[in-house]
């Protein structure tokens, strides 16, 4: 009997631990918002690039749009996600290095790509 009392009680451990751990898919009114939110700050982050902001502060920018873009949460999106995030990564990356050509060009990418993932967000929904 012991021992069917601690299969017992790993099943409903291993139930119970699953159920509190199940992540819920996010509405299209969250992806949506987070598509938006990453563009508008990538946005942000070119514009503030063009009128010559310091690099420490468009840095920034790109980092919080990295973390944004995070929310993108879509099966059919995230290869394209995953994709416009190495662009950030790459801006970010020229920033530090105080490369700001290559970081513009690289930011003009991300801006395309975040466009093009909203479109085709939009167009799939």
């Amino acid at each position: 009997m012991n021992i069917f009392q601690k299969i017992v009680v790993a099943f409903v451990m291993a139930t119970l631990s699953s159920a509190a751990f199940a992540v819920a898919n996010p509405s299209y009114d969250d992806v949506r918002s987070a598509i938006e939110n990453t563009l508008a700050k990538v946005e942000e982050a070119n514009a503030a690039l063009d009128s010559g902001v310091n690099n420490e502060a468009v840095v920034e920018m790109v980092t919080d749009a990295r973390q944004l873009q995070k929310d993108i949460a879509n099966n059919v999106l995230d290869v394209k996600r995953n994709q416009a995030s190495n662009v950030l990564k790459q801006a970010r990356t020229a920033l530090q290095n105080n490369e700001r050509q290559s970081a513009k060009e690289s930011l003009t990418d991300a801006l395309n790509r975040y466009k093009e993932i909203k479109q085709l967000y939009a167009s799939t929904h």
